[in-house]
């Protein structure tokens, strides 16, 4: 009998060790995970893999580890290594529009636009408020030559306030007035996925949608009919005021030639940037294995400070982890003037000489 004591006594012992060993792996997979955040937040893609890494070891479905790991592989250019995590995450928690759009972003990357239009749209049918969306589905359509689609997102974009999408409206789409843009609807259900080879897993692909453009006051909507068959219309009819939003910067290439030392040179463009005053310029030495160039995308904020900075492949000579790092991170320590508009988005080019 006292043995039997003594037995249940040690299971209840090493139950509540196990108990508190598991809390305190849970606590420290935690804290790393915020780290992560916020070296991911912070731009510092490489420490962020680093600390994602950590977690991702412990528990592969912990939080957004996953797919935020997949974003910062993403910004370093690793397109592979991004595309597995959107895939592995959507094997692991079903599709989200995250890892959809992650994907479609490594496709258009990769200039598979067929399948970037595929999973953009899957994420836009998952999360129709998310103008990144759009503005990337946009890009992928224009690439593939679809300029009637690429024009409806860029304006769907511009109405959810996208500086972007209003600069693309303007410039490739030929939209005059958007003083004064109408309240928008949620998109309409009119379009089949495309079949793409190695896009969304059969399993998870949703029912991508192409949305229509944003209606006015009062306009018809086709509305898909259940049953398959014709469309219907229904009438639409908004009577509230027009929401009043901070226009874009109109498309301005001006070239800001920064002369660094002999060895580099940056060259800021896009939307007006290479015309906005530059407050501060980070102290950069490169000692050059090659030469060639990395090309960055940022935006400004109105205060001047830069809210994003990401590796444009497309537009570079050089990918060598090292140099996209360091190039992302000076990126970021840029500071501008104040300036007329919420966001300003251009390029940063690196040109780096090897003499």
């Amino acid at each position: 009998m006292n043995i039997q004591r003594i037995l249940t006594a040690c299971s209840f012992f090493l139950i509540h060790q196990l108990a508190a060993f598991s809390q305190g792996l849970d606590a420290e997979t935690g804290f790393v995970y915020v780290k992560a955040e916020y070296l991911f937040e912070t731009g510092r893609y490489d420490e962020a893999i680093t600390s994602y890494n950590e977690v991702i070891v412990r528990d592969s479905m912990y939080k957004d580890a996953l797919i935020h790991r997949g974003q910062a592989k993403f910004a370093l250019a690793a397109y592979a290594g991004a595309k597995k995590d959107a895939l592995r995450s959507i094997e692991l928690k079903g599709i989200s529009p995250e890892a959809a759009a992650l994907l479609g972003r490594t496709f258009l990357a990769s200039r598979n636009y067929k399948a970037a239009i595929s999973s953009f749209s899957a994420a836009i049918s998952l999360e129709t408020k998310k103008v990144e969306y759009f503005e990337w589905r946009a890009e992928a359509y224009d690439m593939d030559g679809q300029r009637t689609k690429a024009c409806k997102d860029f304006e769907t974009a511009m109405q959810m306030g996208s500086a972007i999408g209003e600069m693309k409206a303007r410039s490739i789409c030929g939209v005059k007035n958007t003083s004064n843009p109408v309240k928008t609807q949620p998109p309409v259900v009119n379009q089949q996925p495309s079949e793409v080879e190695d896009s969304l897993p059969p399993a998870e692909q949703a029912n991508p949608n192409q949305p229509s453009t944003p209606p006015t006051n009062e306009q018809e909507v086709p509305v898909e009919n259940p049953a398959g068959g014709q469309e219907t219309n229904v009438p639409v009819i908004d009577d509230s005021e027009p929401a009043a939003v901070n226009q874009g910067p109109a498309e301005d290439f001006t070239v800001n030639k920064v002369e660094i030392d002999e060895d580099l040179f940056i060259e800021i463009s896009g939307q007006g940037l290479g015309k906005r005053k530059i407050a501060e310029v980070p102290s950069i030495i490169i000692l050059p294995d090659e030469a060639g160039k990395v090309t960055v995308n940022f935006c400004v904020n109105r205060e001047g400070r830069v809210i994003s900075a990401e590796y444009n492949g497309q537009l570079s000579t050089i990918n060598k982890k090292s140099l996209v790092t360091f190039a992302i991170r000076k990126a970021q320590e840029f500071e501008f003037g104040p300036g007329e508009y919420d966001s300003q988005c251009g390029i940063m080019v690196f040109h780096i000489l090897n003499k």
